[in-house]
């Protein structure tokens, strides 16, 4: 019988063990290109699905076969054979669909045919709502707990953990231990949503949805068969439902996307009116990707800390009754509430050499095993009191954790992180109101009017907007005096900053210990002066005098097209001001002078104002 079973098994598969073998020696070989030994593993499953598909039709042959060949039976194996087929026609059927709801329909049309129930309701997450539905979800609902079940409820908490098939009768009976510790929950849950069964649609510990089946049609227990037809499509149900809900949040992000698209190439449609226009676009997207990258880390924090938030609410939520340990014990709950409090406004927390942590978690350790702790306790307190950096706390987390217990001990670290997540939060979400600000102040949209602004605060919020180009090792010196506000078109001065500081970025690429330094300073009694200076590779003589034509740069292919000065000198004459540029190797200033009162009728800045 085993050599029945081995050479056939062995001959269908021989030539996907032979590339398997190919594609591991070619690793082996470091003088083999990788794409080789990828191109033998992508054969060999090619192999092995074309096989296996093989060997499932000619399993249904020789069944068809066998039915034939016992006419005392022909019956009850038709059926079998039946049933296979309209399995296999189902699962196809389930995994070529992408919606939830219809997916849902199948779901419940199949078992609803197979199992003898008064009826059968699938239930997913629902981010927006936060609770998980049931799918399709009735047109005209009472909104009762039916038809939604929110996610903090401690049986679907319970079943997220224990993957399979649940009767409301083995808690009843109280089957096993588990079964006892949730009961109450369990037939709570089954009696809201009129139930008698659940089946779970879970992956790695995270509940995607549930299956519910109502009263058996003969007021009995579900057989054996029940379960077997139940178990039969719950993987498949579980990645079809789960790839149609990250379908349909692909496509709802890709509408997002598309509605986002056209509206950003109908603004740019309207700025290729005037070739200058399309010089300041891209300068615009420069900053919009730094923007993004600016804003993508403290988004990054929140939503990190969001996680954690929900865990340490979880375990809260689930660990409530080791609270009766703190109100009971007055002086327990005193040590705790204080030395919680302590952390969470940072009011306990010392200095801590790193070189000195080790020295001093084995110092702590043996002071706690001499208090009576066993080892793995006085190291794990240990190392709490040092990284919290309140090694003077001793004795206080040894009352908790002698009189608490690891619950009490457990609970203070919990709601010490919970608030840590929250200060992260606020402070993750401060940055981003900061960099929206400046954003908001920078870009001054549909203003076009000269107004009175302060020229300080519009080189200080391009500098935000431009922080991911300029923090990559760029020192920035500041030298401010007593500006006034001065009458100008602000939008079109941060435009100004905007070109000078990223061309003082670029000349500096090759520079160790890049500089930017900006001063400003009043010039008589009606301009200003802004000046901007790089340590960077300077302009040469030669072409000191054609830096301001268009359409001429010195930068490498792709990184500028030479309009960047042009408008930068169009503007401030605009303002009836005035640019000027000094260069020499490792110092290029450039001087930029405005009348404080704007335009209006003002000559244009005379050169004798320039040497004061």
């Amino acid at each position: 019988m085993q050599r029945q079973v081995f050479f056939p098994f062995f001959r269908n598969y021989l030539p996907v063990m032979l590339s398997s073998l190919m594609a591991v020696l070619c690793l082996l070989d470091p003088h083999i290109p990788k794409t080789i030994p990828l191109a033998f593993l992508l054969f060999s499953l090619f192999l092995f699905l074309w096989i296996r598909s093989g060997n499932k039709a000619s399993i249904a042959n020789k069944t068809l076969v066998r039915a034939e060949e016992e006419p005392e039976k022909p019956k009850k194996r038709d059926e079998l054979v039946q049933n296979l087929f309209a399995l296999e026609k189902f699962k196809e059927e389930l995994i070529s669909y992408n919606d939830p709801d219809l997916i849902s329909l199948s779901i419940v049309n199949y078992l609803e045919s197979k199992v003898p129930t008064q009826f059968v309701r699938v239930y997913t997450w629902d981010e927006e709502e936060a609770h998980f539905r049931c799918r399709p979800y009735p047109k005209e609902s009472d909104e009762s707990s039916i038809w939604s079940v929110p996610i903090f409820d401690p049986f679907l908490l319970w079943l997220s953990d224990r993957e399979g098939i649940h009767l409301k009768e083995n808690f009843e009976n109280e089957i096993s231990a588990s079964h006892i510790k949730i009961k109450n929950a369990a037939i709570n849950f089954f009696d809201r949503t009129e139930s008698k069964l659940v089946a779970t649609l879970a992956m790695k510990s995270s509940l995607v949805g549930f299956i519910l089946f109502g009263k058996h049609k003969e007021d009995q227990a579900f057989g054996i068969q029940d379960i077997e037809h139940i178990l039969e499509i719950l993987s498949v149900s579980l990645m079809s439902l789960s790839n149609s809900i990250i379908y349909q949040r692909l496509v709802n992000l890709t509408e997002t996307l598309e509605a986002k698209v056209k509206e950003r190439t109908k603004e740019l449609e309207e700025a290729q009116s005037q070739l200058v226009q399309s010089e300041k676009m891209a300068s615009l997207g420069i900053m919009v990707a730094g923007i993004a990258h600016e804003i993508n880390t403290p988004a990054a924090v929140i939503n990190g800390s969001s996680d954690n938030l929900e865990i340490n609410l979880d375990y809260t939520f689930s660990h409530l009754a080791d609270l009766r340990i703190l109100i009971e014990n007055e002086e327990l709950r005193t040590t705790y509430l204080d030395l919680l409090n302590g952390l969470i406004r940072d009011e306990l927390k010392g200095k801590v050499d790193p070189k000195d942590k080790f020295k001093l978690k084995k110092e702590i350790k043996q002071k706690l095993i001499q208090e009576g702790l066993t080892e793995s306790d006085a190291v794990e307190l240990s190392g709490f009191l040092v990284e919290q950096s309140i090694p003077q706390k001793d004795k206080e987390i040894l009352l908790i954790k002698k009189i608490g217990g690891k619950e009490i001990y457990d609970l203070l670290k919990n709601n010490i992180s919970l608030h840590r997540n929250i200060k992260n939060i606020k402070y993750a979400i401060k940055n981003i109101v900061r960099i929206v600000k400046a954003l908001k102040y920078y870009s001054h949209l549909g203003q076009s009017s000269y107004t009175d602004a302060d020229i300080h605060e519009g080189i200080e919020n391009t500098l935000v907007i431009m922080q991911n180009q300029i923090k990559q090792g760029v020192e920035i010196e500041r030298h401010y005096g007593n500006l006034p506000h001065i009458k100008c078109n602000i939008d079109e001065l941060n435009q100004v900053w905007t070109n000078l500081i990223t061309n003082a970025i670029h000349a500096m690429k090759k520079t160790n210990n890049p500089k930017l330094t900006i001063f400003t300073r009043v010039i008589g009694d009606e301009y200003i002066m802004v000046g901007f200076e790089d340590n960077g590779s300077g302009i040469p003589h030669e072409i000191k005098d054609k830096i301001w034509d268009p359409f001429f740069t010195t930068k490498d292919q792709g990184e500028g097209s030479g309009l960047g000065l042009g408008i930068v000198k169009g503007i401030i004459e605009k303002h009836k001001g005035r640019i000027e540029v000094e260069s020499e190797p490792s110092k290029t200033r450039f001087l930029v002078y405005l009348p404080l009162e704007g335009p209006g009728d003002l000559p244009s800045l005379p050169k004798e104002i320039l040497r004061g």
